[in-house]
Order: structure tokens, then sequence, then C-alpha cells
């Protein structure tokens, strides 16, 4: 995959990284990628990804040469205990962010494509962003066909999305998967920006209800989540932080007593 596209700092943390930036700094990488035509490819860290991503090598392969947003205020804490000066502004979640990136779109007369989910919820969604972005150039295909490398329906989809000369392409089959197929994939698709955005467009169509914004600024959407819905988030909510905390601590006790320089 192509190098981080990004001017923002890479920081590396506990055997991750990301490329934190305030929603304006990624919508303007976003335009600079596009209007210079760049290829940028932006996956992100939350919890749950970050908890996928220190359990499998092969995932963070798939990272290598990407820009990485934070999407989840525990990355944040966590850069914050290791003394960076990272704030909420750093924080990006696509119930924010995804607004403000259509009109950007609309506004500069991008074209836009999102694949995911089922069809019945993608074109809910996209038919909502229509309505509050009028006059924005938008299509999809649902994230249901065979996603393995180079299969026959992956590259009828690749060609559908450059035939639609796609500027933005979104990318929303869920983590691993999203990032397995576009670093198979991502040399062959013409679009400048290409983001994972996992199930952001269930929570634009109204499948999956959005958090009040208030406990998404204190980092408490995943109480929301867990109680509208326990059995898909349980083991994520529940049971991933606490292993997540044990990798990382083992990955400090390495760099501390075991990586440390040796005079």
């Amino acid at each position: 995959m192509e190098s981080a596209c990004s001017n923002l700092q890479k920081r590396s943390l506990l055997g991750f990284f990301t490329h934190p930036g305030t929603l304006d700094e990624y919508l303007q990488l976003i335009k600079h990628s596009i209007e210079n035509r760049e290829p940028c490819t932006i996956f992100y860290h939350n919890l749950h990804s970050l908890y996928s991503y220190l359990s499998s090598e092969k995932l963070r392969r798939f990272y290598d040469g990407t820009t990485v947003l934070v999407d989840g205020m525990p990355i944040v804490g966590l850069y914050k205990i290791a003394g960076l000066p990272l704030t909420r502004e750093h924080r990006i979640t696509y119930v924010d962010f995804i607004m403000p990136m259509m009109e950007m779109a609309r506004d500069n007369n991008w074209k836009v494509y999102h694949l995911g989910q089922s069809a019945d919820i993608q074109q809910k969604a996209l038919q909502i962003i229509r309505d509050r972005v009028p006059g924005i150039q938008i299509a999809g295909h649902d994230g249901y066909f065979d996603q393995s490398a180079q299969s026959g329906e992956s590259l009828d989809v690749i060609e559908e999305v450059n035939n639609f000369n796609a500027n933005l392409l979104l990318v929303g089959f869920g983590a691993p998967r999203q990032e397995a197929w576009l670093h198979a994939h991502r040399a062959q698709l013409n679009a400048q920006a290409v983001l994972t955005c996992g199930a952001c467009m269930e929570y634009v169509a109204g499948a999956v209800k959005t958090p009040p914004r208030w406990m998404g600024r204190l980092g408490l959407e995943w109480s929301f989540r867990l109680l509208e819905n326990p059995r898909r988030f349980a083991f994520r909510y529940l049971i991933e932080p606490i292993l997540l905390a044990l990798m990382l601590g083992r990955n400090w006790l390495r760099i501390r007593f075991v990586d440390k320089p040796r005079l």
C-alpha cells in the first residue's frame, strides 16, 4: 500500500501508531489528496480495532503505510498518559465526521462512493445524505459480495467504483475485513482518498441509534451501544478492554526491560 499521505505527525505507542489530528485537519488532508491527485488511505483506531490490531500480525501489515486517525477517547487517554498533548479535538468519530465530509465533497464537486452494509440500509443512508446535502454526487454498492482477494465479484465492484470516477471512497465492511480488502485491492482503485468507515452508514440510516453527542465528548458512547445491543457489544466492551490492557502491559514491559537500549 502507498506511503502515508499525511503531514500529521506519526505517533507510535506501545506497539501501535496513529496520526492524531482534528476534524478540520483531516478534511484538509482529504482535500489535498483529491486536488493534487495523491493517493491517500485512511484507517482508524478505537479500542476494538486496536485489540484486533495487536492480536493479528496480518492486520498489522494491512496498516503499514496508511494514515490512521484516532476514533476513541481511550486512545486519546493512552497518549495523554504517555505525555502527549492530545485533547478531545483529536478524537474523530464518523458520527461527527461524515456530514462535514459530504458537504465538502458537494462543495468541491467530488464524487463519493460507499461500499458496505446491506443494500436496504445503504440506500436509506445515501438518500438521507442526498436530502441533507443537496447536489452531492454519491453512489454505492452493498457489502454482500465475495471480498476475497482478486475474486471476480471484487473486481466487478472495483470496476463500478472506477467507472463512477469516484474521488472519495468509503469502505464499511467492519474490521478487519475492510482493511484486508483494501490491502488486496487499493492499487486497483482510482479514487484518490479512501477511508475505512465501519458501521458509519448504519448510524446515518438510523439502523443503529446514535449516542447523544455529550456522551461522545466524554468517551461514554460505548455504554450507550452496550445497553442498546448487549448481544452484539458485550464482548467488545466488557472483555476486549481487559485483554487489550494485558497486551499493552506486555508491550510496555518488553519496551521497558527487554528492548531498552543498553549503554
